[in-house]
């Protein structure tokens, strides 16, 4: 049996520690760390060569580690789809949740979730397999699950509040990108465009940017993403928007030493915003 954290870690303070599980089509993925303990961030993809379903590995490495079974102060399962569907709550009323949910999920396949989103007046309607729901509820005492898009607007949000900028959040992945906008201290737009071409991110960025008439000279754009073609995307852009800059996460006390550059953005954001 191998173990996936550093043992003396795993026994040290279980219950003072928060626990997130990424879960997505290609892999999962854990983060722990203590908010009392300068740089106890720790992260883990979980993945295996030879291996195409990513929560039959979890499944292995959960049976194989007894660290799961640890008291957590907090377990978070976190979900990553593309599908999915901002609703105000000015119109989130139950008799038309059906409306919303055979428009998004017109096959319904997996277990539809419903999550508010603080300070916002939105919530975010999502699926997570029925499997993967039901193996989290009964291997954790009181898991709460969250969408991934929750921590990156709580985040930013309040960020926004103390800037007179408008700001565009442009998380980088290999098959797409996120898109977020904020404007003093309100929540814009969400989105998630699928794509793998430098230039068809280029097209995304830049319609979203136009669609919302944005000020090319004062408004700013900010990019994560650990991905090889980031360095090149904000090149390209730098030539039709001033503002362009790489998004950093501030050194909190817990990530005292780590390269927060290596760690998904939403993970990271999750363990800042206080949810």
């Amino acid at each position: 049996m191998k173990t996936i954290f550093p043992e003396e870690l795993n026994i040290k303070s279980p219950d003072r520690s928060i626990l997130a599980i990424y879960t997505g089509e290609e892999h999962f993925s854990l983060s722990l760390y203590n908010p009392e303990e300068p740089g106890s961030f720790l992260y883990k993809e979980l993945s295996d060569e030879g291996q195409t379903d990513a929560f039959a590995v979890f499944k292995e490495v959960f049976f194989d580690n007894p660290f799961f079974s640890l008291p957590f102060r907090k377990v978070w399962i976190m979900n990553r789809t593309p599908n999915f569907l901002f609703i105000p709550d000015a119109i989130n009323k139950e008799k038309t949740q059906d409306d919303f949910l055979h428009f998004l999920f017109p096959e319904r396949q997996g277990t539809t979730l419903n999550h508010s989103i603080s300070h916002t007046g939105i919530n975010v309607l999502y699926q997570l397999p029925e499997a993967i729901h039901h193996f989290m509820l009964r291997s954790f005492a009181a898991p709460e699950f969250i969408h991934y898009s929750t921590p990156l607007i709580t985040y930013f949000l309040k960020k926004s509040r103390n800037s007179n900028v408008r700001q565009m959040i442009v998380n980088l992945r290999e098959k797409g990108l996120d898109i977020f906008c904020f404007s003093e201290g309100t929540f814009i737009l969400g989105n998630y465009f699928p794509c793998k071409s430098l230039s068809d991110m280029v097209y995304f960025i830049l319609f979203t940017w136009k669609q919302l008439q944005w000020d090319q000279l004062n408004d700013r754009l900010l990019i994560s993403g650990n991905t090889g073609f980031k360095d090149e995307l904000t090149e390209k852009l730098a030539f039709y928007i001033q503002e362009v800059h790489p998004l950093t996460i501030p050194s909190e006390n817990h990530f005292e030493g780590i390269d927060t550059n290596q760690i998904p953005l939403e993970l990271a954001t999750l363990s800042l915003c206080e949810l």
